[in-house]
């Protein structure tokens, strides 16, 4: 997995500006206003599926229909990893996906219909937009313990990056200004 933060609206910028013009803003009060972009890759659409869920944000997602499917296009969780037995099934699983899928192309069928074929496991990569309360919300909500590890590893991730970007507006990070 890998997490960008590629854009991120300056806190100093705004606060100036506000009190250029004689509002005096604390900071908990810009949550709605602050914006973060991440950019998103090697994440399976397991996760995808569960962080669209989360509509106050925006997605822009790559499309299966032009990415390639190979057997190395696959998230593999460590509970399967980790058990040679388990691995064996879900290699080999993957393995008749991508070949049906290779062959289904080779018969003339378009590849967003052979896709379909393709397991939830497939990587893919995304671009997320999201403001700095919705963030905090998501994150509440997918860090728990009870959270499905991927998608708690990337709210983590992109949790870490925001709170490095903008330590002024989150409560952990307060005490170290």
């Amino acid at each position: 997995m890998k997490v960008n933060l590629i854009w991120y609206t300056d806190i100093t910028k705004v606060k100036n500006r506000l009190n250029g013009k004689g509002l005096t803003i604390d900071y908990s009060d810009l949550d709605d206003h602050i914006f973060y972009m991440f950019e998103i890759e090697d994440i399976s659409r397991v996760t995808t599926h569960q962080l669209i869920r989360h509509r106050m944000a925006s997605y822009d997602q790559e499309s299966q229909r032009f990415s390639a499917a190979s057997k190395e296009s696959f998230i593999v969780p460590t509970s399967i990893l980790s058990k040679e037995e388990a691995y064996k099934i879900y290699n080999d699983a993957l393995h008749v996906c991508v070949d049906a899928f290779e062959k289904l192309v080779s018969l003339g069928v378009p590849k967003e219909d052979a896709r379909y074929i393709m397991p939830h496991a497939i990587k893919t990569k995304l671009v997320m937009s999201v403001n700095a309360k919705n963030l905090k919300h998501i994150a509440e909500l997918r860090t728990a313990p009870q959270a499905q590890w991927e998608i708690r590893e990337l709210i983590s991730t992109m949790q870490d990056l925001a709170m490095r970007a903008t330590p002024e507006i989150w409560p952990s990070t307060k005490s170290m200004l």
